[in-house]
């Protein structure tokens, strides 16, 4: 199980206009999924992991509160992001709730969204190169992980692909 570190469905609902009527443990369960694939793919298992069992054990030091800062906003746009997915879906909507104001709203959000994940991601990966503690535990040796963290590999993006993964190099 997952547990939800860095932000609740309140970070979401007092940072992002969505719906009040959403369901808590749906909510939960998109920033579980997000906080687990998004946020694990940018910085890497190893650095999740570290940073997961720093929040738990609050042990966070200086470099990893200034991490976790940033992981939040990042993770706010994955789920809000996803959640704004589900609700154009139409398996979200429970009454006529899906109003021109609210669809207007929605437009918004996801216009700006992109943008500002793909700023915060960049500021996440130059953080993360620029702090020696951090960068260790991403890609330092005692990471037993297949996706050891490479920050070339996640710049532009928030999928991240391993360096040593499984891809097959010789697929056309």
């Amino acid at each position: 199980m997952v547990n939800v570190i860095f932000i609740d469905d309140n970070y979401l609902y007092k940072n992002f206009p969505l719906p009040k009527r959403l369901d808590r443990a749906a909510l939960l369960s998109i920033i579980q999924l997000e906080q687990y694939t998004s946020i694990q793919d940018l910085i890497g298992t190893c650095l999740y992991e570290h940073l997961e069992q720093q929040v738990l054990d609050q042990e966070l030091t200086t470099d990893e509160t200034q991490l976790f800062k940033l992981v939040k906003y990042a993770l706010a746009m994955y789920a809000a992001k996803a959640t704004i997915a589900i609700m154009r879906t139409g398996a979200a909507n429970t009454k006529n709730e899906e109003g021109v104001q609210d669809q207007y709203i929605i437009d918004t959000l996801i216009a700006q969204i992109e943008g500002k994940a793909n700023y915060i991601n960049a500021r996440i990966i130059e953080f993360v190169k620029d702090t020696t503690a951090l960068k260790n535990i991403a890609e330092g040796d005692d990471c037993t992980s297949l996706d050891k963290w490479n920050e070339d590999d996640t710049y532009n993006s928030s999928v991240y692909y391993p360096e040593d993964g499984y891809a097959d190099s010789a697929c056309e």
